[in-house]
């Protein structure tokens, strides 16, 4: 047993991770044209695609529909000047958001087909992506439990929240890591889903009750970890602030366990 301290909190943490069982980012080039790529849940893709300058010419990412990809952002690169033939490179950022096989495909193309103009696509790229749920290996670890649902969402009209705790063992809570999916109903751009993984604690207390068991996910990074209330005997997570106090809100802030 390992021991914490925190202010105004009586922790004890029954679990720590022997193995880390983090997302991961994979970067691929031009050179890993038509690859395959395995992800599991919550993992980066990143392609990195470059080109000389041809005026009104970029790289352009086809998402299909559905995909078990979500576009995250993309961003341009500066020429190296100093480079004998200087080059631009676009890279483009997926999140593993689905469990499922997709192509992903980009065309070297102008914005808009003007009449007498180059061919609108003139080279293309692509990648196969297999995504998995990223459950461990058999005899390693165990499904823990699986809470459900709808959180309240400031731009959307709901977090649809599922979200996977796996250990070493019914009462055995090492190699801990959690595998959560979320899907943004009715966002700005439509239904937007997003998955992430990490590791996960149980705590004893809370900033109000020094008996209250207290299940944190990423207890190790301050700046993304959250903190969920057992409550119901394990059936239910109540979701508390950052400093692990209840939150006055008459919105749903309860995922059930499901079997």
């Amino acid at each position: 047993m390992i021991l914490r301290s925190r202010p105004a909190l009586v922790v004890a943490v029954l679990l720590m991770l022997s193995v880390v069982v983090q997302a991961k980012t994979v970067t691929l080039g031009a050179s890993d044209n038509r690859t395959d790529v395995f992800l599991n849940l919550g993992d980066t893709l990143v392609v990195e695609l470059s080109s000389g300058q041809v005026s009104g010419f970029r790289w352009v990412s086809h998402l299909p529909s559905p995909s078990t990809l979500t576009q995250l952002n993309d961003e341009v690169l500066p020429a190296d000047k100093s480079a004998r033939v200087p080059v631009q490179i676009v890279r483009f950022r997926f999140n593993a958001a689905t469990v499922g096989d997709t192509t992903q495909v980009f065309g070297f193309e102008t914005a808009v087909k003007m009449p007498g103009a180059a061919p609108q696509d003139t080279s293309a790229y692509s990648v196969r992506v297999h995504v998995a749920l990223g459950s461990p290996q058999l005899g390693t670890a165990v499904l823990y439990g699986v809470y459900k649902g709808t959180l309240p969402c400031a731009d959307c009209s709901g977090l649809e929240t599922v979200l996977r705790l796996y250990a070493k063992g019914k009462f055995d809570t090492t190699y801990a890591f959690y595998v959560r999916t979320q899907t943004y109903r009715g966002a700005p751009h439509g239904d937007l889903v997003l998955s992430d993984r990490g590791d996960w604690a149980v705590l004893r207390g809370d900033a109000t009750n020094p008996d209250a068991t207290v299940y944190q996910l990423n207890p190790d990074d301050e700046q993304h970890s959250d903190s969920w209330l057992v409550t119901d005997e394990g059936s239910a997570l109540v979701q508390l602030d950052r400093e692990q106090k209840p939150i006055d809100s008459k919105m749903n802030l309860t995922l059930r366990r499901v079997p």
